[in-house]
């Protein structure tokens, strides 16, 4: 027999922990998938804004929520109709609501987060805004 097949002796020593280059793979592992889990979560969301268009003319509709904020896109409110968008973006305390239609800007209304939960997320899009749009020059989107 060579040295290569005799059976290891019950009084050799066993190493009962892995390697330190193996434990310090597994802790960074489970440390870069905790942060990647924390980095990809669904922001918070409102499960539906509903606007409601009472003129005659279609508004495109966004929020934002601070005026340097990025705008989130909700809709296009049909003439004396309603429109509901799902999922919404939280917003934060203040969500400011962007008007146009046909090329004219209706400008902005604020409104806090408070008063648009209390009014069941629906908001009736402001008389001096349809005002804005309808007195303003229309701008086709063909021409």
């Amino acid at each position: 027999m060579t040295q290569a097949t005799l059976a290891r002796p019950p009084q050799a020593p066993r190493r009962s922990l892995p390697p330190l280059s193996t434990l310090l793979l597994v802790v960074t592992g489970a440390l870069l998938c905790l942060g990647m889990t924390l980095a990809l979560a669904d922001p918070d969301v409102v499960p539906r804004v509903t606007v409601v268009n009472d003129s005659s003319i279609p508004i495109n509709v966004d929020v934002r929520p601070t005026d340097g904020g990025a705008r989130l896109v909700l809709d296009t409110v049909q003439p004396r109709n309603s429109a509901s968008t799902f999922d919404v973006i939280e917003q934060g305390d203040r969500w400011i609501f962007s008007f146009s239609s046909g090329g004219v800007d209706g400008g902005s209304f604020e409104i806090s987060r408070a008063t648009l939960a209390a009014d069941g997320w629906r908001l009736r899009i402001p008389d001096a805004v349809v005002a804005r749009l309808v007195t303003g020059a229309f701008v086709p989107a063909y021409r």
